[in-house]
C-alpha cells in the first residue's frame, strides 16, 4: 500500500487572502487562484481510497474540491467524507470546518476523530460542537500517544508548546517518517525539538511569521510562532539530510511571494516552502 501526505492548507488559519486586509498580498490573491493559500491542513491518503485528515480547517470544501481531481480519492463511495480525523487543537483555522460534517451539511455517521482529552471536552461541551457528538455525526477518540486510523497507518501523537486558551495542542509522527508540527510557541521551549526533527524524513513546521521586521510595532511576546529567520537557525545542519518544509504562512509573510527575496534565501538555506496540494509519498 502506497501512502501520499498531501498538502490541502498551507496558510495561518486565516488564509491567503485574510477577510477585511488590503495588504498587496492579498489583493493579489482576490485576482490570482495560484497566490491563494487555505486553511491549515494535511491528510494522508492511499492509494485505495482510504483518507485520514489531519485538522478541519474554514477551507475544508474547495480542499475536498481539490482532493477529488485524485483518482484514488476521487473513487471514494459516498458517504462520510473522510475515514478519519486528527484535530491538532482548538485555534480557529483547525477545527472550524467540522461544522461541514453536522445534519445541516455533510450530515457524517460516526466519523472517527481523534484529539487530546482538553481537546474532547471542549468540543463535547460548548456549542455548536457538542451537537456534533451527541447527533453522533463524529464519534470522538483519544489520540493517546499512537493511533492506528487503518492496519499499516500509525501516527504518533507529539504534545508541543502553545497557547491554549481552549486545549493542549499536538504535532505529529506518521509511521516516524513525516513529522508535523504547524503551531508551535517556540523551538527553545520544546526540548525534543531537534531530536524529533533528526528522526524524520521529512518534517513540515510551523512558519507563520517571516523575521521580526514582518511585525514593527507589536510585543514580541505576544506572538507564539516562531519565526522563519529563526527555524533556519536552529535546523540548519538538519536540513542537509532531510526534508524541511515550511508552512502555516501568515498572509503577511513575504515568502507567500515565490519570486521574492525572502522565499529565494528560504530556498537557498536548503528549506523548502509548502504549496497547496505538494505531494509527499512513502
Amino acid at each position: 500500500m502506497t501512502l501520499t501526505v498531501h498538502v490541502l492548507g498551507s496558510g495561518q488559519d486565516g488564509g491567503l487572502p485574510q477577510v477585511g486586509s488590503r495588504m498587496a498580498a492579498d489583493m493579489n490573491a482576490r485576482v490570482d487562484s495560484l497566490a491563494v493559500r487555505l486553511g491549515p491542513s494535511i491528510c494522508v491518503l492511499a492509494d485505495d481510497g482510504r483518507c485520514f485528515l489531519v485538522d478541519v480547517s474554514p477551507d475544508i470544501k474547495e480542499q475536498e474540491n481539490r482532493l477529488l481531481t485524485i483518482p484514488a480519492y476521487a473513487k471514494r463511495k459516498p458517504g462520510n467524507p473522510f475515514d478519519g480525523v486528527l484535530l491538532t487543537h482548538a485555534h480557529m483555522g483547525h477545527y472550524a470546518g467540522l461544522v461541514h460534517f453536522g445534519r445541516e451539511a455533510a450530515n457524517c455517521r460516526k466519523l472517527p476523530v481523534w484529539c487530546t482529552d482538553r481537546m474532547a471536552e471542549f468540543l463535547s461541551n460548548n456549542a455548536p460542537w457538542d451537537q456534533l457528538v451527541s447527533l453522533g455525526n463524529i464519534k470522538l477518540h483519544s489520540a493517546g500517544e499512537t493511533i492506528e486510523p487503518w492496519h499499516g497507518l500509525r501516527v504518533r501523537a507529539i504534545p508541543v508548546p502553545h497557547r491554549g486558551e481552549y486545549t493542549d495542542t499536538i504535532g505529529i509522527s506518521i509511521d516516524e517518517k513525516l513529522l508535523y508540527v504547524p503551531d508551535i510557541d517556540n523551538w527553545d521551549a520544546w526540548p525534543a525539538a531537534r531530536e524529533e526533527v533528526a528522526k524524520h524524513e521529512v518534517c513540515l513546521l510551523d512558519a507563520t511569521f517571516y523575521s521580526r521586521e514582518e511585525l514593527p510595532g507589536r510585543d514580541l511576546g505576544e506572538i507564539s510562532h516562531p519565526f522563519i529567520t529563526d527555524t533556519i537557525e536552529t535546523f540548519a545542519d538538519l536540513a542537509k539530510d532531510r526534508r524541511i518544509i515550511l508552512t502555516h504562512f501568515n498572509h503577511s509573510n513575504p515568502v507567500c511571494d515565490p519570486g521574492g527575496k525572502e522565499a529565494r534565501s528560504v530556498i537557498a538555506a536548503g528549506f523548502e516552502l509548502a504549496q497547496e496540494m505538494l505531494a509527499i509519498r512513502f
